[in-house]
């Protein structure tokens, strides 16, 4: 067996790309137990957020993974194989930590996708596709994010897709802080939005969400006004700038709803930020006359920016990383090593134990006595299992092998009559 990791992300794929290679979080469960069923793994994690689709799992035959990770998408295969990536072992653990620790995101240094990952291994421990491996290699991996978040310069600072998004704005328009704002969806990308403009905006935002009262609760943070999706064109048409960041899987914004919008506004200008993967806002919004229209990938020159000054802390992070999965999957092989003796172990002592329980029911079914039978069953089984080690640790004691004899009173914790006297 051995870790592999598979996917796409912002490097290898255009979000128009991205947001057909998407596991809702709500479906990952079910993802899983098919891949566990269909026997191609034996334990992983299924990480999907807006700049990647990533699988982490334990296998035999990774070619078998890949070929179940493309045919959940629509993509032809030919296109698929272009975007993917897959890493195994300690390339493998590398990536997942530094992912973890933002070192991979589009933001570099980036906290969100350490809250993505770990509720992705949350729902991977829910349905049952994380046992010991993964239970031990995920504690690494977020002792080392932790690590690296609170020692080094990576995590000074923290900037997010939110906060991007928020200056991107300011950018394009210059009286921004007057602005009458609306943001769709109430999530964490929505909250982080929340705080940010708090402190660029004069006036509150208002919260267009499909539960109203996840809205209101949101909107304790910093105010404003809270609409249910049946009332979000009526909101729209207050805006100048709309920033939506829903999970929803299928557009929340179409055309159609956005071409009245623009009548009842005037044609008064409207800019739209999407920041959604899978998209929020249908591309054909777009077309429409007086609508800007961005998304994500818009935001990557502030994002650019972002790496300045910080390359040379993430250079040490990955130094950093280099270093701890090395010792993981070294002391992954020795686990394998002590697990194999354990199990081979465990196997002679039961083989002595069938054989001499088959002869003890051959003489119960004679009418042999049952006492006498047990005792000889006790003592055949006593004898067989100390042999091996007895010979071994006589002939040690014969070549001086004292080592041997110390190793074998700590490993069956037999005490020292010498020392119980003293």
């Amino acid at each position: 067996m051995s870790i592999f990791i598979l996917g796409i992300n912002h490097k290898t794929a255009s979000i128009g790309m991205r947001e057909k290679i998407y596991f809702p979080i709500d479906k990952v469960s079910l993802y899983l137990q098919d891949l566990l069923a269909r026997e191609l793994a034996s334990e992983a994690v299924l990480l999907s957020t807006c700049n990647r689709s990533e699988l982490y799992c334990e296998a035999k035959e990774v070619g078998r993974v890949v070929d179940w990770f493309c045919a959940q998408t629509t993509l032809p295969r030919p296109q698929l194989d272009t975007l993917l990536y897959v890493h195994q072992d300690e390339a493998a653990v590398a990536h997942i930590m530094q992912v973890a620790c933002g070192l991979d995101s589009m933001v570099l240094g980036e906290s969100q996708v350490l809250g993505q990952m770990k509720e992705a291994y949350s729902e991977s421990c829910t349905a049952g596709a994380v046992a010991s491996v993964f239970h031990r290699l995920f504690q690494q991996v977020f002792s080392v994010a932790k690590e690296i978040r609170t020692t080094s310069a990576v995590g000074a600072c923290p900037v997010s897709v939110a906060s991007a998004a928020v200056h991107f704005a300011r950018q394009q328009l210059p009286a921004f802080a007057s602005a009458n704002v609306v943001l769709i969806g109430a999530g964490d990308t929505s909250e982080l939005l929340i705080r940010y403009l708090k402190a660029h905006l004069a006036t509150p935002v208002a919260l267009v969400n499909r539960s109203l009262e996840k809205a209101l609760a949101m909107l304790e943070i910093g105010g404003g006004h809270a609409f249910g999706f049946e009332d979000m064109a009526r909101a729209i048409t207050r805006a100048d700038v709309v920033f939506s960041a829903t999970g929803s899987a299928v557009p929340v914004v179409n055309k159609a709803m956005m071409t009245e919008v623009m009548r009842a506004r005037r044609d008064k200008p409207l800019m739209l930020i999407d920041i959604a993967v899978p998209r929020d806002v249908e591309l054909a919004v777009a077309e429409l006359p007086h609508v800007a229209l961005y998304c994500i990938d818009d935001l990557k020159a502030i994002i650019d920016n972002n790496l300045k000054g910080r390359e040379h802390a993430a250079v040490k992070a990955r130094e950093m990383i280099r270093v701890k999965s090395m010792a993981f999957i070294a002391e992954l092989g020795t686990l394998d090593k002590v697990t194999h003796t354990i199990r081979a172990y465990r196997g002679q002592i039961e083989e002595i134990c069938q054989v001499e329980l088959m002869k003890a029911r051959q003489q119960l079914q004679q009418g042999a006595n049952a006492v006498e039978v047990l005792d000889a069953f006790a003592y055949a089984f006593t004898q067989k299992l100390l042999h091996a080690p007895s010979v071994q640790l006589r002939q040690a004691g014969a070549e001086g092998r004292f080592e041997l004899l110390r190793f074998a009173k700590q490993l069956f914790a037999i005490s020292d009559p010498e020392v119980e006297l003293l």
